[in-house]
């Protein structure tokens, strides 16, 4: 088989924070849920584009999820579902965008939505532990809850065979009859399991945090397992036109395209966090990612984006990839775990934690009064110097000098740029220092000296030292 050679086709911007999450509908659109708290709707338009022609509200906080419920006898024309981290699974009438269900059980955020075989039964999974199947030709039946995981559920699917199948961050899959009664528990991740995906009316697939893929029966025997990701992997779908044919998506910036277990084709992205992947009915996969970007990508030469709009792209993916080799406390940027770790309590109060947020790492501390992360600020040094330049508490300077000032004390450092005045700089480490006033011209001829300084910087008598005010005298100046 030929290796597709899939390239970016479309470009849709329009969300405003993390798009979350990415389905389509009967008709070949795209529907996208964003930490905005809204969903839109996007309509194909010409050979490739896409138009956002709805956009959906009412959540009150992040949309993690979003898909479409197709026609069944209480809504004929099918409903756009979306679950929140508001704890509430919202349903809307696809044109227009009105609210026509609101359910409400989950006790934490939902995390996916998922139709199932049988017409009108809604299928969602939480944080709190639980999958509940719904029948939204009667909402005022209360769901089948779904309840034997011991951390958040973050995918239930139905297999071919009628059962359900729930992913949790307990790493394990569990299998379940279709009246709510457990089948039996799978093992074989090593961390918590994002996704998951019928593969045939045999098999399904599954990812994990343990950058792996497997396929099992629907019995729940494991008959394999790929690799190829390098960071946690996300969102997993079947692709329609590729022999036994899937995508994933995850934290390292790609999406890897697979045929019978191997990784063909990989396809990174400008981003650090792919949250999820889909394809199109003509095999087009469609990502939705930590930028706030729906990207539509093709195997079709006709639907590739144009020249400079790829030539673009390209480059802001080789940024992304060198700015992932940057080092900080000896540490690769790309070795640094993403916001996902936070979802993990602290151990105790204080606790920290880095985190890489794009070409940023930020740190993080664990407060058991408000049991929750705060951000403590940036750290710094996530970036390289320029050349001939010397990074010192995360700024760039021409020279960092070792200063003796007292024998048997460790050298102080003192950062120094050629276009600083050293009488300035000078004054401010022997403050910063808590040093006599009297080290003043010795430090600034140190800083002359070694610095090899053949003139000293433009002053003017309007000069005010930053510390006492004053103005001093500039030799030379009169």
């Amino acid at each position: 088989m030929a290796v597709p050679d899939y390239k970016l086709s479309s470009v849709l911007c329009g969300h405003s924070m993390d798009v979350r999450c990415v389905a389509t509908t009967t008709e070949s659109c795209i529907l996208s849920s964003s930490r905005d708290r809204t969903a839109k709707l996007w309509h194909p338009e010409g050979v490739k584009d896409f138009v956002n022609v709805v956009t959906y509200k009412g959540h009150k906080n992040f949309v993690s999820c979003v898909c479409w419920l197709p026609p069944c006898e209480a809504f004929p024309e099918g409903l756009v579902i979306t679950g929140s981290n508001d704890n509430t699974i919202l349903g809307y009438n696809l044109q227009d965008g009105k609210v026509q269900i609101h359910l409400t059980g989950h006790e934490n955020v939902v995390c996916s939505v998922a139709p199932s075989n049988d017409s009108g039964i809604l299928m969602s999974s939480s944080w709190d532990n639980t999958a509940r199947v719904w029948n939204v030709n009667k909402p005022q039946m209360t769901p089948i809850v779904l309840k034997g995981h011991q951390a958040a559920v973050w995918a239930v699917i139905q297999l071919a065979n009628g059962a359900f199948a729930t992913a949790s961050a307990d790493k394990h899959i569990n299998l379940w009859r279709r009246d709510g009664g457990k089948i039996n528990s799978l093992t074989g991740h090593t961390d918590c399991v994002r996704g998951l995906a019928v593969a045939s009316s045999n098999t399904f697939l599954s990812c994990a945090n343990d950058v792996t893929v497997r396929l099992w029966t629907n019995n729940g025997e494991c008959l394999n397992t790929f690799h190829g990701h390098t960071n946690y992997i996300y969102s997993i779908c079947i692709n329609p036109t590729i022999p036994q044919g899937f995508v994933t998506s995850g934290e390292d910036g790609a999406v890897r395209v697979w045929s019978a277990g191997d990784c063909i084709r990989e396809l990174r992205l400008p981003v650090e966090s792919v949250w999820s992947v889909t394809c199109l009915n003509n095999g087009d996969i469609v990502t939705g990612s930590s930028d706030g970007i729906v990207r539509v990508f093709t195997k079709e030469p006709d639907r590739y984006a144009e020249e400079t709009t790829l030539s673009q792209f390209e480059d802001e993916v080789q940024k992304v990839v060198a700015a992932s080799q940057q080092e900080i406390g000896g540490f690769k940027l790309s070795e640094i775990p993403g916001p996902e770790v936070l979802l993990e309590p602290g151990k105790s109060d204080g606790q920290t934690k880095l985190v890489r947020r794009g070409t940023n790492v930020k740190c993080y501390s664990w407060s058991v009064e408000q049991n929750t992360w705060n951000e403590i600020g940036d750290v710094m040094g996530a970036s390289p110097p320029s050349d001939g330049k010397t990074m010192y508490q995360g700024k760039e300077y021409d020279f960092v000098f070792s200063v003796d000032i007292k024998d048997g004390a460790p050298a102080l450092k003192l950062p120094f740029n050629r276009n600083e005045d050293p009488w300035v700089v000078a004054q401010a480490f022997i403050h910063k220092h808590d040093l006599s006033q009297g080290y003043l011209d010795e430090v600034a001829n140190f800083i002359i000296k070694n610095a090899k300084l053949d003139s000293l910087p433009a002053s003017s008598n309007g000069f005010a030292d930053p510390f006492t005010g004053e103005a001093r005298y500039v030799p030379g100046s009169g």
